[in-house]
């Protein structure tokens, strides 16, 4: 509100040859949209003015025309440089207040206004120093970074603005890509941020994607690669860039499956019993059993007494009880299978058998 009233007050204060046209047929809408289009696809504010000032002098521009234009810049510094110049190809002067709307600080607003209203003055207004080469983008900040890193320390935001100098005057996508990937390449450690900030310098977003990939293993605070989806405005480029870094950072820990629970239950125990029963001959029920036994492994020392009262003979039952140590899954009960022997002799064979294990 306050800054509406302070508009509408100097607007009232303009002299008279404010009014004038500067040029005699505006734009079309459709010249318009094609000019503003080309602008918005510069990399940046230096790219986006150079651009400018290829058309401005043989355009003519409605107020509105120039406040859209204006708003395209990512700072109030290129903004002002815009306006002041595309003032001079204004249709309508008198609409020019549109044009302040497109300033984020009423003090820009205020200089612009002293510029377009008082021409006899030849040294222009001092405007704000330019801010950033790179857009208003939420960058992290590495300095209590504690996570994943993939160089030691990234460079200081000042030693940074000097070393990136070479990649700022690079022509085209592949140039910049290059000149960026040969800073990593020497040892220089860039923080995530600083990954970003040369990531916009590119005009094609896929451009953008392939080369924060690429350098992605270098970057210092791999962690705050979420911060990374802000340089793309198309939702897939972001969805990918996630994709692609959240295994690497986090990677995927995969839990072996349980092992198989190792039992023979009461169902299966009781066709064995059956199969070994059957067997009419000693020599040839002791070997189905030891292949069954050998077979199956997981018997409790419960299982294997009711097969050794299968077996009539002592010996036979004695070597099953022998054999059967390796597959029984509660070994420390063992010793219970001395009550399936008869003689004394063979008890104390088990017993000295399990005592060697």
């Amino acid at each position: 509100m306050l800054k509406t009233k302070i508009l509408v007050f100097l607007m009232s204060m303009l002299p008279l040859w404010m009014w004038a046209q500067n040029c005699a047929q505006p734009m079309t809408q459709a010249q318009f949209k094609q000019q503003l289009n080309q602008l918005a696809l510069q990399p940046n504010d230096q790219a986006k003015m150079q651009f400018a000032k290829t058309f401005l002098p043989n355009s003519c521009l409605l107020s509105a025309q120039i406040r859209d234009m204006a708003i395209v810049f990512a700072g109030d510094y290129y903004r002002f440089e815009f306006c002041k110049k595309a003032s001079r190809r204004n249709y309508d002067p008198k609409n020019f207040y549109d044009v302040y709307d497109a300033f984020t600080k009423l003090s820009n607003a205020i200089r612009l206004y002293d510029y377009v209203n008082r021409p006899e003055i030849n040294s222009d207004p001092v405007p704000p120093e330019p801010s950033n080469w790179y857009p208003d983008l939420s960058y992290p900040m590495p300095g209590v970074y504690n996570g994943v890193k993939g160089c030691p320390l990234p460079l200081a935001d000042k030693d940074f603005e000097f070393i990136v100098k070479p990649v700022l005057v690079q022509q085209n996508d592949a140039s910049r890509r290059s000149e960026a990937m040969r800073l990593i390449a020497t040892g220089n450690c860039f923080s995530m941020g600083q990954l970003m900030k040369l990531a916009t310098l590119m005009e094609l977003e896929s451009n953008r994607l392939a080369f924060m990939k690429e350098a992605f293993m270098k970057i210092y605070d791999m962690e705050n690669f979420s911060y990374g989806t802000e340089v793309f405005s198309h939702i897939p480029y972001r969805n990918e860039w996630i994709a692609y870094c959240t295994p690497i950072v986090k990677p995927v820990i995969n839990t072996p499956p349980p092992a198989p629970v190792c039992e023979v239950s009461a169902e299966e125990f009781a066709g064995i019993k059956t199969s070994i029963n059957n067997v009419s001959v000693n020599s040839t029920k002791v070997t189905l059993a030891k292949q069954i036994i050998s077979t199956k492994k997981c018997f409790t020392v419960k299982q294997l007494a009711g097969i050794i009262q299968l077996f009539s003979v002592e010996s036979s039952r004695l070597e099953i009880a022998l054999y059967s140590y390796d597959y029984c899954i509660n070994t420390g009960d063992y010793y219970q299978l001395t009550e399936s022997l008869s003689t004394t002799s063979s008890k104390n064979k088990l017993l000295e058998f399990i005592q060697s294990k």
